[in-house]
């Protein structure tokens, strides 16, 4: 029978390696953020071109739901003590700032059911060119978050650092493109202010909002990235 010490030993000793892996569930967390980015452009397709998009939006509405049950279970496992190379708090605000993307793909998706726009083809051609650079920026964002434990492997070794650094670098201008072209955009949408009716040019531009918005934070996840592999 075990002595009162050893039950509390074996207790702190089981806290310290539990089998749960954070980087794996961040890595995890991202991969459902990615498939729902992977939604975007035919969601976009189908929206412009007045086809029905229900069924889309019911599929990241899921993944969101997916996303969110990893996070309570994140926040759930990561109070009962973890021994970590990162501190808790970094990793809570890591999750939350990743899981603001899925948000706002959601957040695109249901807003998109509210009304329909009818668009000509060369402004739907430039909607269509901003969705693809941001779908391929969440590409890489899922690459880049892996890095953390290629890193971590590596045992932070300075040559695998700067390596994963220089693909981190290249997400800055993805953002600067996408910035480009929705600037471009709003510039056409204001100078049609007086064609297009108030409630519809409100709309067109909390969806374009929305569309830099996930640039932002998918940038502002990767310089987390860049933080937490510095420290």
């Amino acid at each position: 029978m075990k002595t009162a010490l050893e039950v509390i030993v074996i207790s702190i000793w089981g806290k310290m390696f539990q089998k749960f892996s954070p980087i794996e569930e961040l890595i995890k967390h991202a991969r459902i953020v990615e498939e729902a980015s992977d939604y975007l452009p035919e969601l976009f397709e189908r929206y412009l071109n007045n086809k029905p998009i229900d069924d889309i939006v019911n599929k990241i509405d899921k993944l969101e739901d997916d996303a969110d049950d990893i996070k309570r279970n994140f926040r759930q496992y990561l109070k009962r003590g973890h021994l970590y190379r990162f501190e808790r708090s970094e990793l809570l605000n890591f999750i939350d700032l990743q899981d603001k993307i899925i948000d706002l793909i959601e957040d695109v998706a249901k807003k998109m059911t509210f009304n329909r726009i009818d668009f000509d083809e060369e402004h739907k051609k430039m909607i269509y060119s901003v969705v693809d650079e941001i779908e391929k920026m969440l590409d890489h964002f899922k690459k880049t978050v892996k890095y953390i434990n290629v890193i971590l492997e590596s045992d932070f070794s300075k040559s695998t650092i700067s390596s994963e650094e220089k693909d981190i670098a290249e997400m800055k201008w993805f953002e600067k493109d996408i910035d480009n072209k929705l600037f471009e955009f709003g510039k056409w949408l204001y100078s049609q202010k007086n064609n297009i009716h108030p409630i519809d040019f409100l709309y067109i531009r909390e969806l374009i909002l929305l569309l830099a918005r996930i640039a932002d934070v998918t940038q502002n996840v990767c310089d987390r990235v860049h933080i937490l592999i510095n420290e």
